[in-house]
């Protein structure tokens, strides 16, 4: 989770859901978030089956697609739109769209930020 004073830190997230016994649907959702002691947990638990999974720490690797990873790379480069889009061959405005969607996935507001989050989340 990202704090405006500590930057990002760890935390643990819990799931629980109340189901309705008439129609089976979701009727309510609940999320816990507490702050993590030390190490990110390496399982997820589902707390109505007790099942257990192992959390890959590159499970983010799909979050962005390939051709926003080469655009996040070669703004990496410090590479601007219109070398970026002649580097493609692709339009400016679409490196533009894709510029847009990697700031929204990220939930940042800049390409800096995005570097940031995207080399913590194992993108690059």
């Amino acid at each position: 989770m990202h704090t405006a004073v500590r930057g990002y830190v760890p935390v643990c997230h819990r799931m629980y859901y109340v189901i309705s016994p008439q129609t089976g649907n979701v009727v309510f959702a609940l999320c816990l978030y507490t702050l993590c002691a030390a190490l990110l947990p390496d399982v997820l638990v589902d707390s109505l089956t007790g099942s257990r999974t192992g959390i890959d720490c590159q499970s983010c690797g799909n979050l962005l697609s390939k051709r926003e990873r080469e655009v996040l790379l070669l703004i990496a480069q410090g590479k601007m739109s219109k070398e970026i889009a002649d580097r493609l061959s692709i339009s400016i405005h679409t490196v533009s769209r894709h510029r847009q969607n990697i700031l929204e996935k990220l939930h940042v507001g800049n390409s800096i930020r995005a570097l940031d989050v995207a080399r913590e989340l194992h993108l690059l």
